[in-house]
């Protein structure tokens, strides 16, 4: 956590002074996602299962995919302005994980982490909600740069926002996320099928499906319609929306056996 702060800060006054991130904290960052892959692995050794087996564990496999995510599309676009954002929602996410961390299983959750089907669609599904949720980030940032550039706000000669590295990191973000969530998404649909009652998973498939659309609506823009970025950005941010609407509402409701 204090290492995605420092980064974060880092990263926000280089952009602030319109200037690269500092190399330390590039370094700091791929080391402080590294380290936090090495703690999920030992996690996973010390519990004997998938270091993704409850809420909280959950939640900082998703930031831990999240850093893992930004790396990857700032290696890929060579885009290194953008990630003061990124670092600062990793370390809400690690803080908000660190309760309940280590907590115990229960013996009925304990059976279903045992699963290999469920094991592998729920792996894929936190890192499409990690990708869903850089994609959310950027189409926040470039339509606030979109605005800008509409309103005219910076002074003459004065160079205005970038939306060229917005663009190039959405791209990458909302492919992925679409390539991630499709096999998680059949996965799921088989997973369900093989319960007692799959027609209480029905809901969540069918967010599920709805958010692959808009992800793949939104990933056509990108590549193919770049001048249409603002639509792009939307549909991101409702993707993201409707992203957190599953996770914080319906899963729990069908966890909960629909009660």
């Amino acid at each position: 956590m204090a290492a995605y702060a420092a980064v974060g800060g880092a990263y926000l006054e280089a952009r602030r002074r319109r200037e690269a991130p500092p190399r330390w904290a590039r370094v700091l960052g791929a080391t402080a996602v590294l380290a936090h892959l090495t703690g999920l692995v030992l996690l996973g050794v010390s519990i004997g299962r998938s270091p993704f087996s409850s809420g909280a564990q959950s939640l900082s496999f998703v930031a831990f995919a999240l850093g893992a995510l930004y790396l990857l599309l700032e290696l890929v676009s060579r885009v290194a302005t953008h990630g003061g954002g990124f670092y600062a929602v990793l370390t809400l996410l690690s803080a908000l994980s660190v309760p309940g961390l280590l907590q115990g299983l229960t013996s009925e959750s304990i059976e279903r982490a045992r699963d290999p089907l469920r094991t592998v669609h729920v792996g894929l599904s936190l890192l499409a909600a990690a990708a869903v949720l850089a994609a959310g980030l950027l189409a926040a940032g470039y339509l606030q740069a979109y605005r800008r550039v509409k309103r005219r706000a910076t002074e003459a000669g004065e160079p205005g926002p970038s939306l060229s590295g917005f663009e190039r990191l959405e791209r990458g973000a909302s492919a992925l996320a679409v390539l991630l969530l499709l096999p998680a998404l059949l996965l799921g649909l088989r997973s369900a099928l093989r319960t007692d009652a799959p027609s209480h998973l029905l809901p969540l498939l069918g967010l599920a499906g709805v958010l692959l659309l808009l992800l793949g609506v939104a990933t056509f823009l990108w590549w193919r319609r770049p001048l249409r970025g603002a639509l792009a950005a939307w549909l991101n941010l409702a993707a993201t929306a409707l992203l957190l609407i599953s996770v914080l509402g319906v899963h729990p409701w069908i966890v909960g056996g629909g009660r």
